[in-house]
């Protein structure tokens, strides 16, 4: 089970751009990258449209949605979470979410009125530790694409 995630400032940045952007409806997207025992290091937030556009839910646009699938599996990489906005209301899964939660074993990260926030499913809603990082260097591994630092948290 995920208990962390990692994720660049920039990736926070795009889904805050988002929930301005869209407000007052939910936006949504995928968390690309990799998992490395139970955390989840995130190296794109890659915005999808939300075909429901609505002010309290949200539905990946399934095409959208499977590009940005076959997009990671040919970088070696996965969607490792989904992300959506509550522009309204604060970054705490609603019914609708903690119900599709239990069928998804990813991260889900909420960007809310009150700031950006991370859960997960297990047995019941869990909040997944976020840690906002920064580009150092190269990384030795051959499919992974830098070397993180992960100076400062996120709450």
């Amino acid at each position: 089970m995920i208990d962390e995630i990692k994720i660049f400032h920039k990736d926070l940045t795009t889904i805050q751009s988002e929930l301005e952007a869209h407000k007052p409806y939910e936006a949504c997207g995928v968390l690309i990258g990799t998992l490395d025992g139970s955390t989840a290091i995130v190296e794109k937030a890659l915005p999808i449209t939300n075909s429901k556009r609505t002010r309290r839910s949200f539905e990946l646009d399934p095409k959208e949605h499977y590009d940005a699938w076959n997009w990671a599996e040919k970088n070696e990489k996965e969607i490792i979470g989904v992300y959506h906005t509550h522009p309204v209301s604060s970054a705490v899964p609603s019914l609708w979410d903690r119900e599709t939660m239990q069928n998804d074993p990813s991260v889900w990260l909420i960007a809310g009125a009150d700031g950006i926030r991370a859960y997960v499913w297990d047995n019941g809603l869990k909040a997944v530790k976020m840690t906002e990082c920064s580009l150092i260097s190269i990384c030795s591994r051959p499919n992974c694409l830098f070397r993180l630092t992960f100076p400062t948290g996120v709450s």
